[in-house]
C-alpha cells in the first residue's frame, strides 16, 4: 500500500467511522473504485486507533470524568451498587462496560468468519441498506428526554446488541448505537455521546486482538510510516466528522444519512456485478 492509498483510506476513514454510513462499507467502495488493495485487519485497526485520538480530543472533559470515576469503581469494588445509585459518573462506566459486553463475546466466537466478510462487496452493499433502514425507522421516534447519564441497565445492553450488529461490514457502529440509543428514548445529542465514548472500549479492544497479527506479519519500514500517516489523517478527519454529525443530531436529520447509504449500498451492489 502506497502513501496515497494510506492517505484516501485515513480519510475515508475518518469520516465514515463518525458518521453513520459505516466505515467498513466505504472501505470496500473506494477500496474498488481506486483500485487498492485490500488494507487488511492491521491496517484498519490502526486507522481505528486514530478515530479513537479523534474520540479523545472531542470529548476530552467525558473521557476524564470517566477516567477518574472508573478508577473509583475499582478502588471500592463492594460499593458499586451504592455509586451506581449516587454517583452519575460511575452509572455511566456501569453503562459502558454492559452495552461492550455483546461485541466483546461476538467478537471473539467469530473473529475468524467476521473477518472473511470484509472481502465480500455483495454482502457489504446489502448490509449498507440495513443500515440506511435502520437509520430510517429510528429518525421516525419521537424525541427522547433521557439523558446518558441516568441509562438503566436494559438502555445499556439494547444499545450494546446494536453495537454488536455493527462488527459485520457495511453496519455502521455510530448509526446502530445512535438509532438504538433513540429508540430507547435518550436525549438526540446524548445518544450521540454515548455511541461515540461507547466505541473507545470496542476500539481498545481491537487493539488488544490486532497486536498478534502485528507480530506474526511484521510490516516492512515503508509499510508503517503509511500505517502511522493513513493513522493521522483519521483522527484529524475523524474529529471534524464528530462535530458535523452533532450539528446534525441536534437538527434532527439523521434521515438524510439513510439516503445516502441507500444510495452507496446499491452502487457497492452494482460495482460487485
Amino acid at each position: 500500500m502506497n502513501l496515497f492509498e494510506a492517505i484516501v483510506l485515513g480519510i475515508v476513514q475518518g469520516l465514515t467511522e463518525f458518521l453513520p454510513v459505516s466505515s467498513s462499507g466505504h472501505l470496500v467502495l473506494f477500496s474498488a473504485m481506486f483500485k487498492i488493495q485490500e488494507p487488511g485487519m492491521v491496517f484498519e485497526v490502526m486507522l481505528h486507533f486514530g478515530t479513537l485520538i479523534a474520540i479523545f480530543l472531542a470529548f476530552w472533559p467525558d473521557v476524564v470524568m470517566l477516567v477518574k470515576s472508573g478508577f473509583r469503581l475499582l478502588t471500592h469494588p463492594r460499593e458499586i451498587v451504592r455509586l451506581a445509585k449516587e454517583d452519575e459518573g460511575c452509572r455511566l462506566v456501569l453503562s459502558i462496560v454492559v452495552a461492550t459486553i455483546p461485541i466483546v463475546i461476538i467478537g471473539l466466537l467469530f473473529k475468524d468468519w467476521i473477518t472473511g466478510l470484509f472481502s465480500s462487496p455483495v454482502f457489504t452493499g446489502a448490509m449498507l441498506l440495513v443500515t440506511g433502514t435502520i437509520l430510517y425507522i429510528s429518525d421516525r421516534v419521537k424525541k427522547g428526554t433521557l439523558v446518558m447519564e441516568k441509562m438503566g441497565i436494559l438502555d445499556a445492553i439494547f444499545i450494546g446488541l446494536g453495537q454488536g450488529l455493527a462488527v459485520l461490514p457495511g453496519i455502521s457502529r455510530s448509526g446502530t448505537t445512535i438509532a438504538a440509543g433513540l429508540l430507547r428514548k435518550l436525549e438526540r445529542e446524548d445518544a450521540a455521546r454515548f455511541s461515540f465514548l461507547l466505541s473507545i472500549p470496542a476500539v481498545l479492544g481491537s487493539q488488544v486482538l490486532a497486536v498478534k497479527d502485528l507480530l506474526t506479519y511484521p510490516l516492512a519500514q515503508d509499510s508503517l510510516l503509511n500505517m502511522i500517516i493513513g493513522t493521522v489523517f483519521a483522527a484529524v478527519t475523524g474529529f471534524l466528522a464528530i462535530k458535523l454529525l452533532l450539528n446534525f443530531v441536534r437538527r434532527g436529520r439523521l434521515v438524510m444519512f439513510s439516503y445516502y447509504t441507500w444510495f452507496v449500498g446499491l452502487l457497492v451492489l452494482v460495482l460487485s456485478l
